[in-house]
């Protein structure tokens, strides 16, 4: 709090009413699987936005980003979507939801501090939603459910900013606890707490630098096909009507899906079911298993879903490097999140990160790119200080 309270008040000459921290995040597997209400394994990070709050005396909201020393000022009358405002429009989605939805909201004062590493996929528009969110909560509707928070927001994604969901984003960044993973069931408004290891591993995320301007419309285009070739499987009177059911046999029957794409839907198949036996081999402690489904779940991002990029894969390789034969340890590697560049999240015995760090020198050498390292730990989820 006490970092962010002072920019708040030398902002608009008064104490914040409310101050709240949401971490950043990252998807260890199963963040492309939404669509087909597969699930997502995710992990909260020990760097968090950070959120004040203040009433105003009108209708109006202020919003002022410290992190981008950029200023917004709304109306609450045109709470409309606006390119130009570019991190604004999702305080204004969130706003938005929870006057159409019966909660009037009245003048605020807004101020954003993030330490979450910016423009690496790792989870900044989604917490400034739910910052806001459990801000307007706490002021204006202190009896409103978790689960119905939980449908605002999506609806702020979904109507207001015209994107998916971000459910695993959503219960990631409200749900987490210390020393634990999420996992998401999209079928399902809860997450459920999977034990992560906190002693003997260290978890390291790597930013490849790598410009992602086409990563946004690539991707879109990857889970289109995957969707309408979703919808023809769902079409077909042999398709079993749980897609948890549904087998690469049935899939192969289907003549009216090209072969990438099929490719495709087949790697978002495997990829859901790695998420459970991903949690199981987590609560057994079978570390070995989890290594092998992450790096697996690496090679389908490769191979089959094609969005990866040399850069990720070299990153991921150095990682692997340190794996021992026929050790049941916890090694492993995998890009997360968009692809075509991002970042890549390895897991390491600790007596190996300084070694790793060491081999991350040559990248910037072959690739032109200096990539950035950040060790993460498991964190809790978003909280009012």
């Amino acid at each position: 709090m006490q970092k962010i309270a002072p920019y708040h008040i030398e902002e608009y000459d008064e104490k914040p009413a409310l101050t709240i921290a949401v971490p950043g995040r990252f998807h260890l597997l199963g963040e492309h699987t939404w669509f087909a209400k597969g699930n997502t394994l995710s992990m909260a990070i020990n760097h968090a936005l950070y959120l004040c709050v203040s009433a105003r005396p009108d209708q109006n909201y202020r919003l002022y980003s410290v992190s981008l020393g950029e200023r917004k000022k709304i109306s609450s009358s045109n709470l409309k979507y606006r390119k130009e405002d570019r991190w604004a429009n999702s305080v204004k989605a969130v706003i938005a939801s929870f006057i159409e939805y019966g909660v009037p909201v009245s003048g605020l004062n807004f101020t954003i501090l993030s330490e979450i590493p910016a423009d690496a996929g790792l989870g900044t528009p989604n917490a400034l939603k739910v910052g806001t969110a459990l801000a307007l909560r706490r002021l204006f509707a202190p009896r409103l459910a978790d689960e119905v928070l939980v449908a605002l927001l999506e609806r702020a994604n979904v109507q207001f900013l015209k994107t998916h969901a971000h459910r695993a984003d959503i219960l990631t960044a409200l749900f987490a606890r210390k020393g634990h993973c999420i996992r998401t069931d999209h079928n399902k408004v809860s997450a459920d707490l999977v034990p992560f290891p906190e002693k003997g591993y260290s978890v390291q995320l790597v930013d490849s630098r790598v410009p992602r301007l086409l990563a946004r419309e690539e991707l879109a285009l990857r889970i289109q096909e995957c969707v309408q070739a979703y919808e023809t499987v769902k079409a077909d009177p042999d398709a079993p009507a749980d897609f948890s059911q549904l087998t690469e046999e049935v899939l192969e029957e289907i003549t009216d899906i090209p072969e990438s794409v099929r490719r495709r839907v087949i790697y978002i198949i495997r990829e859901s079911e790695s998420v459970r036996e991903a949690v199981a081999a987590l609560a057994s402690r079978e570390y070995g298993s989890f290594s092998k489904i992450v790096n697996r779940s690496h090679e389908g991002l490769r191979d089959r879903f094609e969005i990866s990029c040399p850069e990720l894969d070299w990153l991921v390789k150095r990682a692997l490097e340190f794996a021992v034969p026929d050790v049941p340890d916890l090694v492993c590697s995998r890009m997360t999140g968009r692809g075509f560049g991002g970042c890549t999240y390895s897991i390491l015995r600790e007596e190996d990160v300084d070694a790793f760090a060491s081999r991350l020198e040559e990248y910037e050498r072959i690739f032109g790119f200096k990539p950035i390292r950040y060790p993460v730990t498991p964190s809790d989820g978003a909280r009012v200080l």
